[in-house]
């Protein structure tokens, strides 16, 4: 108990600077009451079980990147809906427990090294007896949505798994930032109701803005865009997987390099994002960079990219493209494990071997993955294994997501000031013409592309 309590309460204090973005209380009465009902929330136990354990667990084999407010939670519904998988740990109680697991952008208290990732996922026991008991292949999935825009994050994936199929979920720029900022700035509200002061960590730059403006302002900053730069060279690896390009604990220039122990751990500046959830909101819609940087280090045989206007009750081609991918990389690691060249944990290499990916319909009928484009829209409404908020977001939207982005969209006018309108009109022309190809490279379905990259 007093383990428990006093791991609960380090990481209560870690997430209320890096993940609340919050300074410390000076009052000890506040603290303590803010550390109770931080620790209320989170499940400090079973944090320290996952890491001691994690040498028993495996890596995952498919990944749901990003983009935040892109769809992510419905394409996580539909994977489990379909196939046999399993989500991460979450170490806090949450609504969508059992998609995310944050690890990859430093919620355990900065740790990002690839081997310590699995404590996040099942064990090999698990896995095995629920291939034998089957006869089918469990899959295991991390749907966090902020991966696409961490800089860091691809080099840490290729180096824990080498093979995995990437989806990135788009959306049309502007919808995006309007629907994270309402999110984030609840978020705020969130915090204030657990005691927390109202000023930001010191390590924080202009932070929070005070406004969605002053937030296009602050991400489009001199500032912000050393930060970005940064961000690129955190969790690189050289050809032997250790890491190297940690440059401080704070904002500024440094040419000391880092040890091997402490690259293993995100500065505080770069948790998350970097500088705050809503310091770089037209970096989170650089659709077209964030994706490349996933290309350059997997492939673009391993990307499937899902705009969120052409998702609904049908998961039409993006369930057979996902059976694809998964199908190639599960080829390639098990060839690579016979050349010598895989590991234990990595994508498609733990487990039981010669089992099939199942797909299912909305009855839980077994079905091959061509049949999926013909099943009906009234498809019966998804059902998630790990939380119940997935099953009430997709079985409350029957008719698909295209109407919150219209929402987002018609609510857009009087949102922003006209000089911020113009300035993001400029800046969302570019990234779609980086994005236009991106698609491209990745051979995205011409039927299927927004209507927003054909019309910005």
């Amino acid at each position: 108990l007093c383990i428990g309590v006093v791991s609960g309460v380090l990481f209560a204090r870690f997430i209320q600077r890096h993940v609340f973005n919050r300074a410390l209380s000076p009052s000890i009465s506040r603290r303590v009451y803010t550390y109770y009902q931080l620790v209320l929330v989170i499940h400090p136990l079973q944090i320290l079980w996952r890491f001691l354990t994690v040498w028993c667990r495996c890596y995952p084999d498919l990944y749901i990147v990003g983009e935040t407010r892109c769809g992510t939670t419905s394409v996580s519904a539909m994977i489990e809906k379909h196939l046999d998988v399993k989500g991460p740990f979450t170490p806090f109680v949450h609504p969508l427990a059992g998609k995310e697991s944050f690890y990859l952008v430093g919620h355990y208290w900065g740790l990002i090294h690839p081997y310590f990732y699995r404590m996040c996922f099942p064990t090999y026991l698990e896995k095995w007896c629920y291939e034998a008991y089957y006869q089918r292949r469990m899959l295991v999935y991390d749907g966090c949505a902020q991966y696409l825009n961490s800089a860091w994050c691809a080099s840490q994936i290729r180096a824990a798994t080498p093979h995995a199929v990437i989806i990135a979920c788009i959306r049309k720029p502007t919808s995006q930032n309007i629907s994270w900022w309402r999110f984030e700035d609840n978020a705020q509200k969130w915090g204030d109701a657990l005691g927390m002061p109202s000023r930001s960590a010191s390590f924080r730059v202009n932070y929070p803005p005070k406004d969605i403006d002053a937030a296009i302002e602050l991400s489009e900053s001199k500032e912000m865009q050393d930060l970005f730069r940064r961000a690129e060279r955190l969790g690189t690896h050289d050809g032997k997987g250790r890491k190297k390009g940690d440059d401080g604990g704070k904002p500024g220039p440094s040419d000391a390099a880092s040890s091997p122990s402490s690259s293993s751990f995100l500065p505080s500046w770069a948790i998350p994002t970097p500088n705050g959830q809503l310091a770089g909101l037209t970096h989170m819609t650089n659709y077209g960079k964030n994706i490349r940087r996933y290309i350059d280090h997997l492939g673009a045989e391993r990307i499937i990219i899902s705009p969120v206007s052409r998702l609904d009750g049908n998961p039409k081609g993006l369930m057979a493209r996902i059976k694809a991918k998964l199908t190639s990389a599960s080829a390639a690691a098990a060839a690579a494990a016979t050349a010598g060249g895989g590991r234990k944990g990595g994508s498609g290499a733990s487990g039981r071997t010669g089992l099939a990916t199942r797909f299912y319909d909305g009855g839980g009928r077994e079905v091959e993955a061509e049949r999926l484009n013909a099943l009906p829209a009234s498809s019966t409404p998804v059902q998630s294994n790990d939380t119940d908020k997935k099953s009430r977001v997709m079985s409350s939207r029957p008719t698909g997501l295209k109407k919150p982005e219209e929402a987002d969209v018609e609510g857009a006018a009087g949102v922003f000031s006209r000089s911020t309108a113009l300035k993001l009109h400029r800046i969302h022309a570019e990234q779609i013409k980086e994005l236009e190809s991106v698609l491209k490279c990745v051979k995205h379905p011409v039927n299927e592309m927004p209507a927003w990259i054909k019309q910005p």
